[in-house]
């Protein structure tokens, strides 16, 4: 019996909230999966749809922005400088200040 190849994707905090929860409506959690629900659920400042447009607006307005560093961006949702730097740190791209200061404007507009 051949293995199937399993799709993978980047997945939002937000999603994970709204999987979960939705779960949880059916049948009782795993351990794992109730620690993962209540970690989303705590830190889940946006709405799935709005984390989706964040995401996407990321993605559309900043050619240097990788779909994992979107994701990031909008499941920490970094207000200052030292926060968006923070999410580009692991990345060869350093953006500019005004590149900063747009990724924080729009950040503000989903908050």
């Amino acid at each position: 019996m051949a293995e199937e190849e399993k799709e993978s994707r980047y997945v939002s905090l937000s999603e994970v909230k709204s999987l979960l929860s939705e779960e949880a409506e059916h049948r009782e959690l795993s351990y794992e999966q109730s620690l993962a629900l209540g970690h989303a659920e705590k830190f889940v400042k946006l709405s799935l749809e709005d984390t989706e447009d964040l995401i996407n607006e990321l993605l559309e307005n900043f050619d240097f922005i990788s779909e994992e560093l979107a994701f990031k961006t909008a499941d920490i949702l970094p207000k200052d400088k030292d926060g968006v730097r923070a999410v580009f740190q692991q990345d060869r791209y350093t953006p500019s200040n005004d590149e900063v200061e747009e990724i924080i404007n729009l950040i503000k507009k989903y908050l």
